[in-house]
Order: structure tokens, then sequence, then C-alpha cells
């Protein structure tokens, strides 16, 4: 017998509701959004609410002595999503500080729940939002007193079938402490943390009845559009193929490369470029991407370091017109810098890049300075498996370029040989007083290779590695 699903009211945020959450929040659930002060939590709602509001269904904003409604107005206008006719027509803000002075001249609670339901009928509301309902326990009187506005309240929502948000200050511990987050439906918490000078946002599901969702902490942002949600990356974005395919090569631009690598990369896979500074892997990308202009794969190059005007440059002196590959759309460069890099917006951008543009070769230009932002070695290892899963899911070969340790073969110990395919290592070697280049390939999965290490030059043609 198949199960009854909930209906579904999406929260309009993308990231939320086609990822985190089954498409949205239960309808007529109430939902307790909670964090520091300055997190977004008011933003958060008033997204929501906006994505829903219309004339079927209108919603009643209570704010209680923490935020005076014309204020909460004022702020909510430099958004995007916010509309003067939808605000004018759908959603009412109501003053809850009157009914709540009266609660502390002895009048009981009774009075603030009579308030809230009556504008709700007159409205004939189906979005309840209360800002911020934690203040209201330190006006009525304790726990004892705010545990029954607490379910008068949740039964007359419950009557009057309304959505409901209630926004406070709470830290998590409250969360096994407060009442109100035993009748919760859902619980939402907004925080924060800092790296370096950077404060890095957070939207978690520590609670949704009647639905699953995608636990853990994800990523967001808050710009002129309200706030920006990227989930996090699972370990595994797509399964595997569970047929075999026939497996095709495709040519890197570098004829001795091709040569050692029997024939090219496969189409599909993921290699890494590990190498010391000064040791061409910047070039070896470049012709791999001019390569795949010339048979029609387009190309992304992501680079974190080298601006634009500096790649045209190196390009420039191998022969490659790279700003007019770029003007023709053959190849597309990404620059972002690695201090500001959030790991999850890059990677939703990285994969609609690829589908809207049909990109067939990526270079990410480095993996080091991703590493700067996933420190931990199990997160960025996982997070190169998901990577690397999706993009060959989508039939996308990709060159990952890494700063080598100064010892031999030093790429071994970051663990990450699990998750590439093919493994080549471009450094320096002393003989006769003489520093020359040298170049191997350590690791070719499911393919033969040349085992030797082959002495290269960087001429303007690109690499020429010897015989």
């Amino acid at each position: 017998m198949k199960k009854a699903k909930l209906p579904i009211i999406p929260t309009g945020l993308a990231g939320l509701d086609n990822v985190i959450l089954e498409g949205g929040l239960p309808q007529y659930s109430l939902n307790i959004v909670c964090g520091p002060p300055g997190s977004g939590k008011t933003i958060f709602c008033y997204q929501m609410l906006f994505s829903n509001v219309g004339q079927e269904n209108k919603a009643v904003c209570f704010s209680t002595i923490s935020e005076p409604p014309i204020k909460t107005l004022r702020y909510l206008q430099q958004f995007n999503f916010f509309s003067q006719e939808k605000f004018k027509e759908h959603i009412k803000l109501r003053d809850l500080s009157t009914a709540l002075r009266d609660v502390q001249e002895g009048k009981g609670i009774e009075g603030v729940i009579d308030f809230i339901r009556e504008e709700i009928e007159k409205e004939q509301a189906s979005f309840v939002l209360i800002d911020s309902f934690k203040a209201i326990s330190s006006i009525i009187g304790g726990q004892d007193a705010m545990r029954r506005l607490i379910y008068k309240l949740t039964s007359e929502l419950s009557v009057l079938q309304c959505t409901a948000f209630l926004i406070g200050e709470y830290v998590e511990n409250e969360a096994l402490t407060d009442p109100v987050f035993n009748i919760a439906d859902g619980i939402i918490v907004l925080s924060s943390d800092r790296k370096g000078y950077l404060r890095r946002n957070y939207i978690e599901i520590l609670k949704m009845r009647g639905t699953d969702y995608f636990s853990g902490r994800h990523r967001f942002l808050i710009d002129a559009c309200g706030l920006n949600v990227h989930p996090r990356l699972r370990s595994r974005e797509i399964t595997a193929p569970s047929e075999s395919y026939e497996r095709k090569r495709i040519k890197t631009g570098i004829k001795g490369l091709d040569t050692m690598t029997n024939g090219g990369l496969y189409l599909g896979s993921a290699t890494m470029l590990a190498g010391q500074s000064g040791t061409g892997k910047t070039i070896l990308s470049l012709k791999f991407l001019d390569e795949g202009a010339k048979n029609g794969q387009k190309g992304l190059l992501i680079s974190f370091e080298e601006s634009p005007p500096h790649l045209f440059s190196m390009a420039k002196t191998l022969g490659i017109e790279l700003d007019k590959l770029v003007k023709e759309e053959k190849i597309i460069l990404y620059h972002a810098s690695p201090v500001e890099l959030s790991v999850d917006k890059f990677h939703y951008q990285l994969i609609s890049l690829i589908k809207e543009n049909e990109i067939k070769r990526v270079v990410i230009d480095s993996i080091s300075d991703i590493s700067v932002t996933i420190a931990d070695p199990v997160n960025l290892k996982n997070y190169l498996l998901s990577l690397v899963t999706q993009l060959s899911g989508l039939g996308v070969t990709l060159l990952l370029s890494s700063e080598m340790p100064e010892e031999r073969f030093g790429i071994t110990t970051t663990q990450l040989s699990v998750v590439i395919d093919t493994i080549i290592t471009m450094r320096y070697k002393e003989t006769n007083e003489v520093i020359k280049r040298v170049i191997s390939v350590l690791k070719m999965r499911g393919s033969n290779h040349d085992k030797r290490i082959r002495e290269y030059e960087i001429t303007d043609n690109g690499l020429v590695i010897k015989e």
C-alpha cells in the first residue's frame, strides 16, 4: 500500500526545495526558524512568503517587541523578491506588543491568542509568521506560561489550517529544553562560522515531520535575491552505469604524452596532473583544451590563480589564440579567488556551465586552491569523488592540476589517487649539475602505459617529450 504524501508548499529557494527537502515544507506545518541575530531568519521567512502568497494564499505577520513592522518593511524593500503589489494586497503586518503588554498587566495569555486568531480569520490567511517568538517568553513569565501559550496557539492554527513560521534567537542546546521545540513539525537552523576574515552561513534541517530531508549543514549566501542555498555534496551524486560501454580515447595535444598513455586519455576520465611549480602544468592544460577546440569539443578552464590576461599572453607564446577561442565560445574561462571560494556554490555553477554549454573538456587549475577551502582530507576526497563521478556521467574529461611536494611521487600521500583514473607527474631532476624536467605516467586505470620517466622541454609549441 502506497504512503499518502502530505501536500507540499515550495519555499521558492531552489537548492532547498530540489535537494534538501522533498519539494518544500508540509502544508499546515508549524516551523521553528532559529539562529543568532543577523543570521538571515527574517529574510528567509519573508522570501518564502513572497514566493507563495496570492489571491488564495494570504499571510499575516506578527511582530513582537524585537522589531517594529515599519523597520521590517524598510529592509525587505531592498531585496528583489519584494513585490509592492503582493505586500499591499496579500501580506499584512500586525503588532503584538499591545496584547503582550496586557499579559504583563495580568490579563492572561488568552488576549494574545484571541488577537492572533481574529487577525487570521479576518484576512483568511494561509500563512502565519511571528517574529520574534522567543521574545514573547521574556514577557509572559516563564516556561509554564509559554507552554500554555504554545499548545493553545498550536490548536488554533490547526483548526484555522495555517502554515506557521515562528522565528527565534534560539541556540542549539535550547532545542532540548524549550517547550516550543516539542510541538514543532519542522526545525530549521541558520548559523555561521568564521574562516579567516570571511564568515560562512549555513542552513540545517533538524526536524521535519512527514517528509524526508537531506541532513547536515548546507552553505547559503545572502545577496540582492535573498538567500541562495548551495546544498553540500553527497559522496556520490549519480549511480554508476549498470552496463559496460566502449571506452574511447581522446588526444591530449601533446604527441609524446599520447604515446605514453597508449593513445590518449579515456573519454570521461579524471586525470591528476601533479607537478612542482614551473614544470609546465598550465601549458599542458592549455594544449589539452586547444586540442579539444580543434576537434569540436568545447572546453572550460577554471583558474584560481592565473588571471585571463595572463593566460591569454601565455597561450599566445604557444601559438594558441585563447582570446579568440574564448570569443568564439569554444573555450570558457572561469576565474575566481580561492580565498573567497564557496565550494558548494562553485560546484553547482560548474555543473550549470557544463550542461548549458555542452562542455566536453574541463581543466581545474588547481586542486591545491580547493584544498584551502576543504582542509579536511576526508571531505576533500568525498568532494572529488562526487565531482569526478558527476562529470564522468556527463561525458566530461577532467584534468586536475595539483602542486606536488618536493619528495618523489608525493602525490600518493594525499590519498586522492582512489578517485583519480590517471596520475601524471611533472618534476625536476638534477643531472650533471643541470636541472632538467621529467614527466611520468604514475597510474592509468584500465590501460597499459609507458612506465619510463621521460625528459621533456618547453618550447614555442608546448611540451616536447624526448624518446
